[in-house]
């Protein structure tokens, strides 16, 4: 496996830090979903709503959406598609993503990969690494996920795409993560999933980047795109986060 030398290290949040927790949430919060349902005397199938939302998941994007905190719009489009009142859709669908984001911090909790992922940035940062975390998400979104991971304090850069209006794979996105760490671009290293996004947007502007090769069937979606033509091959590809510390020096 190649080494990577490098001084600072940045991170895509999105099946990186933290694996897409959507199906699981719907799981785990099944029995309360229903509840909620029957609170408002809708006689609707909660297996045909959990369809309905992920339907509405997979085909609602626009810039700096939070999938994995989602957003009202999603939710609002699954009751729509079900011919949900919209007088009690409003209220319901604010219901729906409050017991949505407490699975996401109970989902998070119980994750025996939030452990590697606190180890490994510790690891890190033992080393003398600098540490930071650039996504393509909302400021609420990316702040909820790593407070209830436990890992914001090792990072000394946090920056979305919602807080200066670009995403990745802008060129700009890059050169603001190089305008941060003020180091070389070949010290600095971006790990991500995305090939194109992250990999092909980190190799523009001279950094180094490693892959994290997730699996493609259990994570695709129509607005993540893992089979797109890619410019650039990665640095160093992983399977496994703490993998991280055989590849960077």
């Amino acid at each position: 496996m190649r080494k990577i030398r490098t001084q600072a290290v940045v991170f895509d949040q999105g099946n990186t830090l933290i694996m897409d927790p959507f199906r699981k949430i719907l799981e785990l919060k099944r029995e309360n979903l229903e509840r909620l349902f029957e609170d408002h005397h809708i006689p609707i199938d909660i297996r045909t709503f959990c369809e309905a939302w992920t339907r509405a998941n997979g085909e609602i994007n626009y810039p700096h959406i939070g999938h994995f905190f989602q957003e009202e719009p999603i939710v609002q489009r699954a009751l729509r598609d079900l011919t949900i009142p919209p007088d009690v859709a409003v209220f319901l669908g604010l219901e729906l993503l409050k017991e949505y984001r407490a699975g996401l911090k109970e989902v998070i909790d119980s994750d025996p990969r939030t452990k590697e992922v606190r180890f490994t940035l510790g690891a890190l940062k033992s080393r003398g690494k600098r540490l930071g975390v650039f996504s393509n998400d909302r400021i609420l979104g990316l702040g909820n996920t790593l407070r209830c991971m436990g890992i914001e304090s090792h990072f000394e850069y946090i920056e979305t795409s919602e807080s200066i209006g670009i995403e990745k794979p802008d060129p700009r996105v890059f050169q603001r993560i190089l305008g941060h760490f003020q180091l070389p671009s070949d010290q600095v290293t971006y790990v991500g999933d995305d090939p194109v996004r992250d990999v092909d947007g980190a190799k523009s502007m001279g950094l180094a980047a490693i892959l994290y090769a997730v699996d493609r069937d259990l994570f695709s979606e129509a607005w993540r795109d893992y089979r797109a033509e890619v410019k650039n091959r990665p640095d160093a590809t992983i399977k496994e986060f703490d993998e991280l510390l055989e590849v960077i020096e």
